[in-house]
């Protein structure tokens, strides 16, 4: 079994991520092991390729649950449209491979708690809430970071946003815990 945190950033000149903006960084953390997939150092068809290959090539020899943060909303739809739009493989075949994935969003999964609104689920305020460490970064600066080569800031960014995601779970584990934050409004002890 595979259990890992999947993050991407995108290059997003507007002010929201559009589906023709591109993949700039793939992010995936399996245990210890962190494998950025950076598009300033090959394409991004090769980055999405590669991706798509070791998930395709797992999800056929055993069970691969990918957590994140907005994935529902985000990441898969924008990885489906850029993966199917550099004709990496048929939409067939990669809605398959995706349906064979077991997807773990972490903020699809507080909004009961959150009378299903997103209002209040930033990934600020969820960690002020839980009292972990939010991402370094914001996602909105990662444009800016990208159009001025700072590639590093970029890569910070994204192991922060596993930490984020591992802390997150860990607090998540007890129902009770997330269900007294969200009624009481409180942060949790650390």
């Amino acid at each position: 079994m595979v259990l890992a945190y999947l993050d991407i950033e995108t290059y997003s000149p507007e002010k929201e991520p559009r589906f023709e903006d591109r993949v700039i960084l793939i992010g995936l953390k399996i245990k210890k092991d962190v494998m950025l997939l950076k598009e300033w150092e090959s394409s991004e068809k090769n980055i999405l390729s590669q991706f798509y290959n070791f998930l395709k090539d797992r999800v056929e020899k055993e069970t691969v649950t990918l957590i994140g943060w907005n994935l529902v909303r985000f990441d898969i739809p924008f990885l489906t449209y850029r993966i199917w739009k550099r004709n990496i493989d048929s939409l067939v075949n990669i809605f398959e491979v995706f349906r064979k994935t077991y997807w773990r969003d972490l903020r699809q999964c507080l909004l009961p708690f959150n009378e299903y609104r997103f209002r209040g689920l930033s990934e600020d305020e969820i960690a002020k809430k839980f009292g972990i460490k939010p991402p370094t970064y914001s996602n909105k600066e990662i444009s800016y970071f990208y159009k001025n080569r700072m590639f590093g800031k970029i890569e910070e960014h994204i192991i922060s946003e596993f930490k984020f995601l591992s802390d997150l779970s860990w607090k998540m584990r007890d129902i009770r815990e997330v269900m007294r934050v969200f009624e009481s409004g409180e942060k949790t002890g650390t």
